[in-house]
């Protein structure tokens, strides 16, 4: 029986090694909605949709791998489609040796109940029982729609298995079953039933979206740091698509360099004053720039404040991701001994020390960035709930 359960390990360890560069991707849509939405993310929020994307994930793996090569499945017996339901319990039954006569025998219960054919039975129910938790507890889905999502899932799991991996196999690896579709929304219905006992120590869904209001309700750093993401890709698109169309015969560095200036200006200093204050970053999460009389930013106010953030405090941000870099470089090298290391990390971490201090001792003397205390300006949200809420920095 372990080695029958060591066979499901596999698909979960490559679920857990992808799941970080899935999660990569998922992030910034995650952001954007749910800053629109509450202005805020609660954690509990975090850990829900994210496990749920990590079960997705493991449940899809399960039905796929491990793969066998193309030329193992040619070798393979065809793998007809199961169209009988309960054939699964017969083949089982069968096999530990029922008959009309001992259907009564409690040893051969006990037999079945132990084998690897009642296990894949069991395993097939389990499996979606997670689907019908997150569908219920989460999504706030009724009985019918539980029933239909299982569904639905079973069936893609077993469309996937019969296409031969859309196409990728000249055939069919697995067996594609009626009993499969069957035991899956029955595993999603027991999930939707058992939601209620298993999450009682849990906040409702109602509670997570108050306590992502609440945090709403201040514009947090995470946020505008996210804001800040958003411009700097799309500034650099910007800036790619200016370089493609630019009228330069010859690319130079000072004339790249020239353009990026030009562009930097223009999306953070002149598109902010069309736009009342608002970066697209800001935009997209719901954030603009005011005075800090909460009313219109003048114009030297937005030049100056996307001046210090996004030049000289961008700048020293960067400078310190670049040392630090340099000190993981070395401090990796075979060759480099321990006080060259030690030079190296004394001088590499100068600027991170400095500019750590600095953002320290702003906060504390002005309980604000330098931007926004040189700018005399603030950032606020709006568009969310019935009140605009505030920010400070």
């Amino acid at each position: 029986m372990l080695k029958y359960l060591s066979s499901y390990l596999q698909p979960i360890v490559v679920a857990c090694a992808f799941f970080p560069a899935i999660a990569a991707l998922f992030t910034l849509p995650f952001v954007i909605r749910h800053y629109r939405k509450y202005g805020g993310i609660a954690v509990m929020r975090t850990i829900v949709v994210y496990s749920f994307i990590l079960y997705c994930m493991c449940a899809f793996l399960l039905t796929v791998l491990p793969l066998p090569s193309r030329e193992a499945v040619m070798a393979m017996p065809d793998h007809p489609i199961r169209w009988i339901p309960g054939y699964d319990w017969y083949v089982g039954m069968k096999k530990i040796g029922f008959n009309s006569d001992n259907l009564t025998s409690l040893g051969l219960w006990k037999k079945f109940f132990t084998s690897s054919d009642f296990f894949q039975i069991l395993f097939n129910i389990v499996m979606t029982v997670p689907l019908g938790l997150y569908l219920r507890y989460y999504f706030r889905f009724t009985l019918r729609e539980t029933i239909l999502a299982g569904f639905c899932a079973s069936l893609f799991f077993e469309v996937t298995q019969y296409t031969a991996l859309y196409g990728y196999y000249p055939k069919p690896y697995r067996y594609t079953e009626v009993d499969d579709l069957i035991n899956n929304t029955l595993g999603a219905v027991i999930g939707y039933a058992v939601q209620p006992l298993i999450c009682k120590i849990l906040p409702t869904r109602d509670e997570i979206d108050r306590i992502s209001y609440k945090k709403g309700e201040r514009v947090t750093i995470l946020r505008r740091l996210f804001a800040f993401v958003i411009d700097l890709v799309l500034c650099n698109i910007v800036f790619a698509v200016v370089e493609i169309f630019a009228p330069v015969s010859v690319v130079n560095v000072l004339v790249t360099l020239f353009i990026w200036w030009l562009t930097m200006i223009a999306y953070f200093g002149i598109f902010p004053c069309i736009t009342r204050g608002r970066t697209p970053g800001q935009m997209i999460l719901k954030l603009k720039t005011v005075d800090e009389n909460g009313g219109k930013p003048r114009l030297k106010q937005i030049i100056r404040r996307n001046a210090l953030l996004y030049g000289l405090e961008f700048f020293l941000l960067y400078l310190s991701g670049c040392m630090l870099a340099c000190f993981i470089v070395v401090a990796f090298m075979a060759d480099n001994s321990m006080p060259v290391i030690m030079i190296t990390a004394a001088i590499c971490m100068v600027p991170v020390v400095a500019l750590s201090i600095f953002i320290l001792v702003c906060e504390k003397k002005w309980n604000k960035m330098p931007h926004s205390h040189f700018s005399h300006t603030d950032e606020v949200s709006y568009g969310i709930g019935s009140t605009e809420t505030v920010h400070n920095g």
